[in-house]
């Protein structure tokens, strides 16, 4: 009986035991990144310390300049001039360019949602059953140039549709007036063969 009794303390132990270990890896797993939390702090409090280096590098000019003209002997004026006047100015630059890296990071991720929404929209309308492909030169598959052009284009292209000079090139004429692809339209290349 005291055999059995042990062997159950013994099992319930070894059970808390693994229930513990469990617990102590969910906890692990659904602690938050630290590192996130450093970076989210670094973009608060860059824009606040930056505002405050500049207040203090005003204020230290300031009184770099109270300093300076209360001196009348040139040898006293310049300990005002060292820590008031580029002490400050210092702490004005740096304050100005903890302002200005926070304010290019915010446009830079601005710029970077812009370009997402630009590819979004892209794949939307060529996903269109009337968009351009790329394969080939338009449903007729001829290639058109205005007469002074550099650019050559689909048939059914919309930068010359009703335009007056089109005219039908072949991949000799492309070659010789060295026309580019339209950007547009995006017709196959054609080379001179």
């Amino acid at each position: 009986m005291a055999d059995r009794a042990s062997n159950e303390a013994a099992k319930q132990a070894k059970d808390a035991d693994a229930a513990a270990k469990r617990a102590g890896r969910a906890a692990t797993e659904e602690l938050p990144d630290v590192g996130l939390f450093w970076r989210w702090a670094g973009q608060a409090t860059r824009p606040v310390a930056g505002w405050i280096l500049i207040a203090l590098g005003a204020i230290a000019i300031v009184v770099g300049y109270l300093g300076v003209s209360r001196e009348a002997l040139v040898a006293k004026q310049i300990p005002y001039l060292v820590s008031g006047g580029i002490g400050g100015m210092v702490l004005v630059a740096v304050g100005a360019f903890f302002l200005g890296t926070e304010d290019l990071r915010r446009q830079l991720l601005r710029l970077d949602r812009i370009e997402e929404q630009v590819d979004e929209l892209h794949a939307v309308l060529l996903s269109r059953r009337d968009a351009p492909t790329r394969g080939g030169n338009g449903a007729s598959g001829s290639t058109v140039a205005l007469a002074g052009g550099s650019t050559y284009h689909r048939s059914s292209c919309q930068m010359v549709t009703g335009k007056h000079g089109v005219e039908e090139v072949n991949a000799r004429a492309i070659s010789r007036r060295n026309l580019e692809p339209c950007g547009i339209c995006e017709p196959q290349p054609v080379k001179a063969g």
